[in-house]
């Protein structure tokens, strides 16, 4: 557990280094050193109008990095108090707060986001929020199954016959015992939301091109994928990493090993 802490934090600082330093302006247009190799100077090279590609893939890094922070906590904010809040009220609010958290499944996440990206164009808050929004919906109906499994417990039961409820009775007793499997779905889908913020980046809704995004690399250089191919890998390959280690990190199953059988 403390080794996983340690690589989601080392991931973390990865990603906002770029927010405070990067070794080049990413966006200085250098014309003789376009396409130049790897270097001491450039460690990932140049692209096609001399920009230093580390500065880039770095500024696209704690891009990245506000996203998942925006969304992770619209996703966790909002769901808890949606779910915990319907399971808590009963009766005919329930089941309408229930309808209502499954709006946004019905529409697919990407989908919201790229209409929410064309209208108010794309950034880290602005797709952070489009994205949470449109996935607020699984945590919510989430929170409420694991707020009703509590609430069938004898010290929920003994509480609500004291007179505690509402607030008292959520903070005090579900949220603690909810919280930690809402975390690990909270966790498991920022994978996915990396790939959702390239993708609409790629798109190139409403998106600002004088600031890097690892999606919106991607669509850049895609035009030398065989001229010099090198910077398809190194737009990609970030992508690629924070997805294999968030999905390491947060996955529940991860170094269960199913039982032999018996001989």
């Amino acid at each position: 557990m403390k080794g996983k802490a340690a690589i989601l934090v080392g991931l973390a600082i990865l990603l906002s280094a770029g927010a405070i330093w990067q070794p080049f302006d990413p966006d200085a247009v250098d014309m003789a050193q376009r396409h130049a190799s790897l270097s001491f100077g450039h460690p990932l090279g140049t692209d096609h109008l001399g920009r230093d590609v580390l500065s880039r893939v770095m500024v696209a890094g704690w891009r990245t990095a506000a996203v998942l922070m925006v969304v992770s906590a619209i996703g966790f904010i909002g769901g808890t108090a949606l779910g915990c809040g319907a399971a808590i009220i009963g009766g005919r609010w329930e089941v309408a707060l229930l309808r209502i958290a499954e709006i946004p499944i019905v529409l697919p996440s990407l989908v919201v986001a790229m209409a929410a990206a064309a209208l108010f164009g794309l950034g880290p808050v602005s797709a952070g929020l489009a994205l949470g929004l449109a996935g607020i919906g699984p945590y919510a109906l989430l929170t409420h199954s694991l707020t009703l499994r509590v609430m069938a417990q004898p010290y929920i039961l003994a509480a609500r016959a004291m007179g505690v409820g509402g607030p008292a009775l959520a903070g005090r007793h579900i949220f603690p015992n909810v919280a930690p499997t809402l975390m690990v779905h909270v966790g498991s889908n920022a994978g996915r939301t990396v790939v959702a913020y390239a993708s609409l980046a790629f798109l190139g809704l409403g998106a600002d091109t004088s600031r890097p995004d690892w999606g919106a690399m991607l669509f850049e250089y895609r035009i030398f994928m065989f001229d010099d191919p090198a910077l398809m890998l190194w737009a990609g390959a970030p992508i690629a990493v924070c997805v294999t280690v968030l999905n390491a990190i947060f996955d529940p199953l991860r170094g269960i090993r199913a039982p032999r059988a018996e001989a």
